[in-house]
């Protein structure tokens, strides 16, 4: 083989190589937003449900009156 040849395959596998690593690597990254996403979630879930009842009662206070 040539050495440009060589040359060429060496730099196209590191190409390769490197968008190989970025795609797992975003992968991995979502999975790690999607498992911290939920437990953000179940954090405020009570305050919504709180502020909600809150709200609710409010709403009937008025129409008693």
């Amino acid at each position: 083989m040539e050495p440009e040849t060589i040359l060429v395959l060496v730099l196209s596998a590191g190409v390769v190589a490197l968008l190989i690593w970025f795609e797992v690597n975003s992968r991995q990254n979502e999975a790690r937003q999607k498992q911290t996403f939920p437990l953000a979630q179940s954090a405020h879930r009570p305050l919504q449900e709180k502020a909600q009842g809150k709200v609710e009662s409010e709403i009937d206070k008025t129409k008693a009156a």
